[in-house]
């Protein structure tokens, strides 16, 4: 019976179907603005705060102020339309998938760069990072 069982379980996973017991990861959010809601909650929560003042905002504004003035300086006409985005991170902080409010050249050029980062492993998966931009004139 137990070489049946795990026959069955490994079925069920080279399947890609989840295993009873089996923990499965929450599923992303379905809009822009659900993705935000989930950002503003994991800025705050008690879990996550300190995950997202103390490691990944200094990280990404290490790595992203200087990839902004790249992308400004690439366009043709710099823009300076405010935009916000939101990235998912998935447990071992690759980037799950972003959303966005609108979609300036800017915001193009850095969600290039985005989509392939890999951030520190956040406190829960997926985490939510919630960005606004506004440029200095």
């Amino acid at each position: 019976m137990k070489t049946l069982s795990h026959a069955f379980a490994a079925l069920m996973a080279l399947a890609g179907l989840p295993q009873s017991g089996a923990q499965q990861s929450p599923a992303l959010a379905e809009s822009y603005v659900e993705a935000q809601e989930f950002g503003r909650r994991d800025e705050t929560d008690s879990l996550s705060s300190g995950y997202h003042r103390d490691v990944l905002l200094p990280q990404f504004s290490a790595r992203y102020r200087a990839i902004l003035r790249d992308c400004q300086g690439s366009l043709l006409q710099p823009d300076h339309t405010p935009f916000s985005f939101v990235a998912a991170l998935g447990s071992e902080g690759n980037v799950l998938r972003l959303w966005s409010d609108r979609t300036p050249a800017v915001y193009s050029c850095v969600r290039g760069k985005l989509l392939f980062e890999r951030f520190p492993p956040p406190p829960r998966a997926p985490f939510y990072l919630y960005i606004h931009m506004r440029f200095a004139n």
